[in-house]
C-alpha cells in the first residue's frame, strides 16, 4: 500500500515505520473525483478542498493503522468476498467519528481486527434492564383491529387499524365493537360508514424475557464500536505522526480550520 523510501517533502503522514505518500493522496482524490459523487465534491483549491485531501488522510493512516496492528496480532483478511462491505450507517458515524465507521464498513480487516480487540466487551445485565426500562414504549405494541367497510352485500377490507388511525366518530365505533361486531352506520368522510371488526389483535407490554437477547445484542454492538474506535483512538496517538499541511480538518493550527473553539 505505501512505500518506505519516499522523500520527505513528499510524505502526508507516517504510521510507525510506514508512510503515507502524497501521491496516495493524489490517487485516492483523483478517484472520487471520477467517481459518482463528483459534483458534490469542493473546489480542490479552495480551503475546502485542501480539508478535503485532510480527510482523506485521516482515512488513509486509519487504513494504515489497522493494518500494522492487524499484522502485530498475526491477522490476516477473511477470504468470504460477502463480507468485503457492509453498510455504513449514520448511527455508527456518531457514535465512533465518521472515518473509523467509514473504514470499519470498507475493510473486512478492520472489522476481523475489532472483533480480536473487542471479544472481551461485555454488557451488564443491570445495564441490559435499565435499558428496558427507560424505553417501555419500544416494548409496547398497540392494540390493532383489522376492519372492513360494508357496502350492501360486499365487504372491503381496510387493512389493520390503529389509534389515531381513523378520523374521530370511526375510531370510536370501531373501537368500541368486539370481535365480529359491526359498528355503525356512522358518519365519516364522503358519508355514511358501516365497519365490521373482522379480528383483534391486542396491545400490551413485551416481557422483559422476550426482549432482553434483542436489547443484548443491541447495547453489546454499541459498545463494541465505542471500544474498538478508543482502541484506535489510543494506538494512533501512538503511532501517527501528520506532516504540515495534512493536519487533522478541525485541527485549529492550520489556516482552513473551520471548527474553532
Amino acid at each position: 500500500m505505501t512505500g518506505h523510501l519516499a522523500p520527505v517533502a513528499a510524505v502526508a503522514a507516517e504510521v510507525g515505520e510506514r508512510v503515507i505518500p502524497v501521491s496516495l493522496v493524489d490517487a485516492r482524490e483523483a478517484e472520487l473525483r471520477a467517481g459518482p459523487l463528483s459534483a458534490r465534491l469542493p473546489h480542490p483549491h479552495g480551503a475546502e478542498g485542501r480539508n478535503l485531501r485532510r480527510w482523506l488522510v485521516q482515512v488513509l493512516v486509519t487504513e494504515a493503522l489497522v493494518e500494522v496492528e492487524a499484522a502485530a496480532l498475526g491477522l490476516v483478511a477473511p477470504a468470504d468476498g460477502a463480507r468485503a462491505a457492509t453498510p455504513l450507517t449514520l448511527s455508527a458515524a456518531l457514535r465512533t467519528g465518521g472515518v473509523v465507521a467509514a473504514v470499519t464498513a470498507s475493510m473486512p480487516l478492520a472489522r476481523t481486527l475489532r472483533d480480536t480487540v473487542t471479544a472481551g466487551v461485555r454488557v451488564p445485565e443491570e445495564e441490559v434492564r435499565a435499558y428496558y426500562e427507560r424505553n417501555l414504549d419500544r416494548f409496547t405494541d398497540p392494540e390493532v383491529r383489522h376492519v372492513s367497510r360494508l357496502r350492501g352485500a360486499s365487504a372491503a377490507p381496510l387493512g389493520p387499524v390503529r389509534r389515531g388511525e381513523l378520523p374521530g366518530p370511526l375510531e370510536t365505533a370501531v373501537f368500541s365493537a368486539g370481535e365480529g361486531e359491526v359498528a355503525g352506520p356512522v358518519e365519516g368522510p364522503g358519508g355514511s360508514w358501516t365497519l365490521r371488526v373482522d379480528r383483534v389483535e391486542p396491545g400490551g407490554r413485551r416481557p422483559y424475557e422476550t426482549v432482553r437477547a434483542a436489547i443484548a445484542a443491541e447495547l453489546t454492538s454499541v459498545a463494541v464500536e465505542q471500544a474498538f474506535a478508543g482502541w484506535l483512538e489510543r494506538r494512533y496517538a501512538e503511532k501517527v505522526r501528520l506532516r504540515h499541511g495534512f493536519e487533522h480538518p478541525a485541527d485549529p493550527h492550520h489556516a482552513d480550520a473551520t471548527h474553532r473553539h
